[in-house]
């Protein structure tokens, strides 16, 4: 049996060279951000409700939630402003907190453009944004809770 001696994707091997290391992964400081989205019972399908924006190398991370319990919309979609299910597209009655980011999961890791389906960093700021597949059934409110690594 061999003995082998490796490194984990957040450090280097100094001597050989080889990728630069994402700072983000190995140093990246935590920042959350805490507020709610609220919608009139008169809102209709096609309504949108910027969320945050973004930078489009920021690792969100498991403390990602979003609380759907009193939402005013039946399914909840969470994406990009052109792409209305990139993080999000599951009924309300499913769960009343939705965390789009799960430890160890296929997105663990994964920086934030690459974890909405796009084909390489736009660089900058990713907007999101809550969107309404059809017309709200009551006034409500969904409280979110961002957090990431940049």
């Amino acid at each position: 049996m061999a003995v082998v001696n490796e490194k984990s994707t957040i450090f280097r091997d100094e001597l050989a060279g080889g990728d630069v290391i994402d700072a983000g992964l190995a140093k990246g400081r935590e920042f959350h951000a805490t507020g709610s989205v609220s919608n009139a019972a008169t809102d209709s399908a096609a309504s949108t409700y910027k969320i945050a924006d973004l930078p489009a190398d920021a690792i969100l991370s498991d403390r990602t939630f979003f609380d759907v319990q009193n939402d005013g919309f039946a399914q909840i979609q969470i994406g990009t402003l052109t792409d209305a299910t990139a993080l999000v597209n599951q009924t309300k009655a499913t769960e009343n907190i939705i965390t789009p980011i799960v430890n160890g999961d296929a997105n663990h890791g994964l920086p934030l453009w690459q974890v909405l389906g796009l084909s390489e960093n736009p660089g900058g700021f990713i907007g999101i944004y809550k969107h309404a597949a059809a017309g709200a059934t009551g006034a409500g409110s969904m409280p979110f809770r961002l957090s990431w690594l940049a």
